[in-house]
């Protein structure tokens, strides 16, 4: 099947533009939360970072959308979404696991990782109930703009929880320098061409000021737009190429895809012993998948051309309902997880430590999703909503 080759090619081509673009935008967007607006742990990871890892998913969604410009293209867009929350839920936190336990952090050996309860609790509140708001306006026969205004209103609240921690007085200097000395130093013009250093190619690689790092920012959000345009392409071909519903290209490929920068810069953080911002980056980002993510485009594309119809059961849309259920399980079990873990007190704080086993137990938590979607793709007729009438 040589006609799938194209659509892969443009897959990985997507994959390896948005992560170097985000590497970029992380090296920004961490200067601007540690250095300007002074955010502690845990917030910096759920909203600079979160918002910068999900940047693809929001493209590649409004993208999904305007181009299919029907219910399938909602329904890839939404796979997309989902499909990434499910690996931002369970892959990452995975890896971030068995990649610190592997290889330690700062020369030091670790058996397990401490998270704060309160930031798994604040978290893990908004994610249930974005998803739980989701969850009840697919069930109606359409989607229409005040859906995607809900949801963008939940992370509007969620938001100004998290900027209650902005401005902490929280000391940390030595958490920049110390990444500032895992550069390099100067690379030629070409290689700054093809990893996208904007920092490199704009400033000569000199220490970022504000103004700098927003125009970075910028330059990084644009490059991500561009190759999500080629995913959401991708994504359209090889559903027919494969002649299945976009939906389930979109839930494997695209998700993987979009979760790239997400995995990056959380194994960063685990690996510099920031614990809680490699987590609350990947649960943060699956807020703003739901919210914004799939919020913005529904309340864009129903204001211009009307309420999403999701009757029509040729395109995919009938499996966004199972979805729903999985989703949800897996959240919840996920979640019960993590909070079944020993706790530990230190400086006042509650913290739930997280083993090595979790960590594999996830992995295969994301093997069984995988096998779910594709045995939805292979076998349309059998769904979780007929099995439980």
């Amino acid at each position: 099947m040589l006609e799938i080759l194209k659509p892969l090619l443009m897959v990985a081509g997507a994959m390896y533009i948005i992560k170097y673009a985000c590497d970029s935008f992380e090296d920004a967007s961490d200067h601007l939360g540690k250095k300007v607006y002074k955010m502690k742990p845990g917030i910096r990871g759920a909203t600079i970072e979160a918002i910068a890892s999900s940047l693809p998913e929001l493209f590649t969604t409004l993208f999904l959308l305007f181009i299919y410009n029907d219910v399938g293209g909602f329904a890839a867009g939404i796979a997309t979404c989902a499909g990434s929350a499910v690996f931002n839920m369970v892959l990452i936190p995975a890896v971030c696991i068995i990649a610190v336990t592997s290889k330690g952090v700062k020369g030091q050996v670790i058996q397990d990782i401490p998270l704060k309860q309160s930031t798994l609790l604040r978290d893990g509140f908004f994610f249930l109930l974005a998803e739980l708001v989701l969850i009840y306006f697919l069930s109606f026969s359409a989607l229409a703009w005040w859906m995607g205004l809900g949801l963008i209103i939940i992370y509007s609240i969620y938001f100004f929880v998290l900027m209650r921690g902005m401005n902490s007085d929280e000391n940390e200097e030595d958490s920049e320098e110390d990444e500032d000395d895992d550069d390099d130093g100067d690379s030629s013009f070409v290689v700054q061409l093809l990893t996208f250093d904007y920092n490199q190619l704009l400033y000569k690689g000199a220490d970022f000021t504000k103004s700098s790092a927003w125009v970075v920012l910028s330059c990084a959000t644009a490059t991500i737009a561009f190759a999500c345009y080629f995913l959401s392409e991708a994504v359209i071909e090889s559903a027919e190429v494969l002649d299945i519903a976009p939906y389930f290209t979109a839930v494997i490929l695209g998700a993987a895809a979009t979760s790239v920068p997400d995995t990056v810069i959380s194994v960063k953080d685990s690996l510099k012993g920031d614990y809680d911002d490699a987590i609350s980056n990947a649960v943060g980002s699956n807020i703003f998948d739901i919210c914004v993510a799939l919020g913005l485009p529904l309340l864009v594309y129903s204001a211009l051309h009307g309420a999403v119809d999701l009757q029509n059961s040729s395109d995919g849309s009938e499996n966004v309902q199972d979805l729903r259920v999985a989703l949800i399980a897996i959240t919840v079990f996920t979640l019960g997880l993590f909070f079944a873990g020993k706790s530990i007190q230190e400086e006042g704080e509650t913290y739930k430590v997280i083993t090595k086993k979790i960590g594999w137990f996830l992995v295969l938590i994301y093997l069984l999703w995988t096998t779910f979607v594709i045995a939805g793709a292979a076998y349309p007729d059998v769904r979780i909503a007929n099995l439980l009438q």
